[in-house]
């Protein structure tokens, strides 16, 4: 059965965290630690984005949204600050791991893409018929259950990078679309056994949304 099939019809993601490698601290590295700058600001962010005035379930999507662009927005901060520590320290017995880490940055998208998702998923659901929409859809699902699996799993676990980025950023929350937090979560611990799949199963539903409608990635539709 392959990625779209296993999107479609939601089988089990992996949910064991074992590392391939140690999990890259730059903090060690920059003198900072941007997640911990990030938890700070957080609920302004929250705050700042969301309309008190709005019914409850559009004020929670709002709430939501400004967590997954900060968490976006806080993975694009370290890889800027690490491009620019390794520009001054190139010959430091550290830049070939920072060098390998940076290339993860290839695989950020562009913050319209976690802006996206609420586009993809109302034409998903009037589509849920087609390969496509049920791809979309059985994605969502999926991210929601390793999302779960993950919070579940960061209360209960030492107080560490992996886990601290969940418990304090998360708000305890895999978000409406679990993708977008999930995906930084996957590329900023891509050591995690959990990560990949997180990015497979996007690049396959990237892949066949070019193949059949691109105009849903475009924005021309």
């Amino acid at each position: 059965m392959d990625l779209i099939d296993t999107l479609s019809n939601h089988l089990e993601p992996v949910k064991t965290g074992s590392l391939s490698e140690p999990v890259f601290d730059s903090g060690l590295l920059l003198g900072i630690d941007v997640w911990e700058d990030a938890s700070a600001c957080l609920d302004a962010s929250v705050e700042a984005a969301v309309n008190s005035s709005l019914v409850l379930e559009q004020q929670q999507y709002l709430s939501d949204l400004a967590i997954d662009r900060h968490l976006h927005t806080t993975l694009e901060r370290e890889f800027v600050l690490l491009d620019r520590w390794l520009r001054d320290n190139r010959e430091h017995s550290e830049s070939a791991k920072v060098a390998s880490f940076l290339r993860r940055r290839e695989q950020l998208a562009p913050v319209s893409w976690v802006e996206r998702q609420q586009k993809l998923h109302l034409w998903a659901t009037k589509h849920e018929t087609d390969d496509l929409g049920c791809s979309i859809l059985g994605w969502r699902l999926l991210c929601r259950e390793l999302a779960e699996s993950l919070i579940e799993w960061a209360s209960g676990n030492e107080d560490e990078l992996r886990s601290r980025m969940i418990k304090r950023l998360w708000h305890g929350s895999t978000g409406y679309y679990p993708q977008n937090r999930l995906r930084t979560w996957a590329l900023r611990f891509l050591e995690d056994s959990r990560a990949p799949q997180v990015l497979e199963w996007e690049g396959a539903i990237k892949r066949l949304i070019l193949e059949t409608n691109p105009q849903l990635v475009t924005g021309e539709n």
